[in-house]
């Protein structure tokens, strides 16, 4: 981390980063100084989405999306019940939800970065996770569901992407405070030394 930190993050070093071109449609190479960076697209993309979704939301910068016709969702007991109490929070991050009769409920604004992805399944998904927990943690719970829907929007793996795309990116990713990671774990950047390149041709000893 501290390489990571004291070199290529630093914002007098992007103007060195030398993209090298993409690897097997989904990594892209960076040369900086000594060093061979290897991004993941999909990763660094979901990180990207999630930090700029959970900022929006805390923030209450975005706005409502309406959607014709509205998405009907048919929920259980459970979902029903975790929903109605937490329903002020949907509203206040720019959802529009309402009760269509029985167990039904009409959604009909998300919040517009949503807007893209706002499927059934996805939303069902989405609620299905909510539980008692969400009750103690409040919003931040809630917060983090509708971040982490918000990754399905990331670019994929063999998705094409312009070299420059790429650059705006990686700008977009080395820009947060940890681009390590994606919001599930995964690294986004790993890297290798030229020494243990030059090690692994047996240039060197």
């Amino acid at each position: 981390m501290d390489l990571f930190e004291e070199k290529l993050l630093e914002p007098q070093s992007r103007s060195r980063h030398k993209l090298i071109g993409q690897l097997f449609a989904t990594y892209w190479l960076v040369e900086f100084n000594d060093q061979l960076y290897i991004i993941d697209q999909h990763a660094a993309h979901e990180k990207v989405l999630y930090e700029k979704t959970m900022n929006s939301l805390k923030t209450r910068e975005y706005t409502c999306q309406q959607i014709h016709p509205p998405i009907i969702l048919t929920l259980g007991s459970r979902e029903a019940l975790m929903l109605e109490k937490n329903m002020q929070i949907f509203t206040d991050i720019g959802f529009e939800i309402e009760p269509f009769g029985g167990k039904e409920y009409a959604v009909r604004g998300v919040p517009d970065n949503l807007f893209s992805i706002a499927k059934k399944d996805l939303l069902m998904e989405m609620l299905d996770t909510l539980s008692e927990d969400t009750q103690a943690r409040g919003a931040d719970l809630i917060y983090e569901k509708v971040a982490s829907m918000s990754c399905k929007a990331a670019v994929k793996g063999h998705d094409v992407l312009s070299a420059a795309e790429a650059d705006a990116l990686i700008d977009q990713l080395l820009g947060l405070e940890n681009p390590y990671a994606c919001p599930h774990g995964r690294p986004t950047i790993i890297s290798m030394s030229k020494y243990e390149l030059e090690k692994k041709f047996k240039r060197i000893v």
